[in-house]
């Protein structure tokens, strides 16, 4: 079709109503026209009462044509009322020339046209009747000004008497009226509108509150469960029920390292839905990189035996003012991931170190790395690399998420820097010291 998509957009059924008002906006106009050809002749307010006449006719004709092709569907029925829009823009224009040319005050009636179209279709449609407007009447403009078309008449040009002060009134209340009637309904929409999407975004937000606290309680209840699958893991390898063998010792501890795993994923999900609802608090104290550093190693070995990958550590001697249970939580997320993504034998790296006011903690790895692209992706809940039915790497795609929320909520930040099939080295940076309001707390 030769219709911009935009006037194809008002084709759809349940734009029908906009149309259908089209038609009748488009006999108001005609009545407006109407009574000023009427005025003409029988005031003898302006010569031009044939020509007004020709312009209410014109008008009819066309709008009646759109009315019928729209009553029975006809198949160019969207056609007609674009070239209906043209119609009501070229009957404007001739009447403002009619009752004075460029400086006639009639020139109020486009606002009209412009206020029916930005209620009735879309953006697109309005800006281009806008369009057109202006060119038609910057082209009569030239063409008065050029002597192609001869000077006109303003409305009343004798002496101003009583009556002609009623005819201005009449007029102004015209053309000052419908376009605010048309503008009150567009706001009034807008209004509606806006009202209901603030409903609407309450009750989501209250939904993803209820949400979050559901989740909350049961990952808390599912911690129960696995601790006791962890313990009788541990007594079967013991030999407490019996005799054990070396391959029931394994499975032993298979199911130990598997129910281990699912509570670190618990974990992860309950710190999340957490720190979403603002639930999360930081608890500001002092602590050892070292000692940090340490308890992570012994708390991921098994994470890491299983692929045989080889655990390098370097650490500082330095004492920061943190959580270190939250940094414990960053750094295990961390190396979680790079042992997820590093083939078998290979190397990750952990590095943390305070300069000045500021500290870093660093996971490095040999993985399969990045691509550019991906790096904001990746710090989304419940988003990963490999997503589909046939993944390679396991998990959720919690870990990072909540290594993004954990650095937020202490202050920090954390970045990415990766080469494709060489590995990725995450980093996260953290204030050294407690923000004053959270010192004055935790010595309160």
């Amino acid at each position: 079709m030769w219709l911009p998509p935009f006037v194809e957009e008002l084709r759809r059924e349940e734009n029908r109503p906009k149309l259908w008002a089209g038609i009748w906006t488009g006999y108001l106009i005609v009545v407006g026209f109407g009574l000023l050809a009427a005025a003409a002749v029988v005031f003898e307010i302006s010569p031009y009462g044939r020509e007004f006449g020709l312009i209410v006719a014109t008008k009819v004709a066309i709008n009646t044509l759109c009315l019928v092709a729209l009553a029975r569907r006809w198949r160019l029925a969207l056609e007609l009322m674009t070239l209906n829009i043209t119609a009501d823009v070229l009957c404007m224009t001739a009447g403002v020339y009619y009752t004075g040319g460029p400086g006639s005050m009639l020139i109020a009636v486009y606002v009209i046209e412009v206020a029916v179209m930005a209620l009735l279709s879309n953006l697109g449609t309005t800006l281009l009747t806008a369009g057109g407007i202006v060119a038609l009447y910057g082209t009569m403009c030239v063409l008065v000004w050029q002597g192609v078309l001869p000077p006109t008449q303003h409305l009343a040009a004798g002496p101003m008497e009583g009556w002609h002060v009623i005819l201005y009134l009449v007029f102004a209340s015209f053309a000052i009226g419908v376009p605010t009637i048309f503008t009150s309904r567009i706001m009034r929409r807008l209004r509606d509108r806006e009202q209901a999407l603030e409903a609407r975004t309450a009750e989501l937000i209250e939904a993803g509150k209820q949400k979050s606290v559901f989740l909350a309680s049961v990952t808390h209840e599912l911690r129960t469960p696995i601790h006791g699958v962890q313990g009788m893991a541990e007594l079967i390898a013991s030999g407490v029920y019996g005799p054990v063998g070396d391959k029931q010792r394994e499975a032993a501890g298979t199911i130990k390292r598997n129910a281990q795993a699912l509570l670190h994923l618990i974990d992860d999900l309950l710190s999340l839905v957490k720190a979403d609802v603002g639930r999360l608090e930081v608890r500001w104290t002092p602590v050892a990189l070292r000692e940090v550093g340490e308890q992570v190693t012994g708390s991921v070995q098994w994470m890491l035996t299983t692929k045989h990958l080889r655990l390098e550590v370097d650490v500082d001697d330095a004492t920061v003012e943190s959580d270190r249970r939250l940094l414990g939580h960053i750094l295990v997320n961390l190396v979680a991931n790079a042992a997820k993504f590093t083939p078998e034998r290979g190397v990750v790296r952990i590095r943390a170190g305070r300069r000045g006011d500021r500290f870093t903690l660093a996971v490095e790895d040999t993985g399969i790395g990045i691509p550019d692209d991906k790096y904001q992706a990746i710090f989304e809940a419940f988003r990963q690399l490999d997503a589909g039915d046939e993944r390679t790497y396991g998990g959720v795609g919690l870990g990072l998420a909540l290594v993004k929320r954990l650095s937020d909520l202490l202050g920090g930040s954390v970045r990415v820097e990766s080469v494709v099939g060489k590995g990725s080295v995450f980093t996260v940076e953290l204030p050294a010291q407690a923000p004053p309001v959270r010192a004055l707390e935790a010595a309160s």
